[in-house]
């Protein structure tokens, strides 16, 4: 798994998306930069930011199997090739 991730933050895509992800974290704390703040308030906005996570994920999941279970189903490909040439 932490080969998988090595690899995605190698390449030039995910360097990109950190380099964002790097970005939009430098503006939100700038932007809530707050000296009445404590840290209790940053775990709760942590606290937060992962139930939302796991709500959008567990919706996501849902809304997926759905849309796959009201797909039709492929028919069956054999990687056999029929013969109709069989001796009798």
């Amino acid at each position: 798994m932490f080969m998988l991730f090595d690899l995605i933050l190698a390449s030039p895509i995910g360097a990109f998306i950190f380099s964002r992800f790097q970005d939009a974290l430098y503006a939100v704390i700038v932007a809530s930069d707050c000296d009445e703040c404590g840290s209790n308030d940053l775990g709760m906005l942590l606290f937060g930011g992962m139930l939302a996570a796991i709500v959008v994920g567990i919706g996501a999941s849902i809304l997926l199997r759905r849309l796959k279970d009201k797909s039709p189903a492929a028919e069956f490909v054999s990687i056999h090739a029929a013969d109709t040439n069989k001796p009798k």
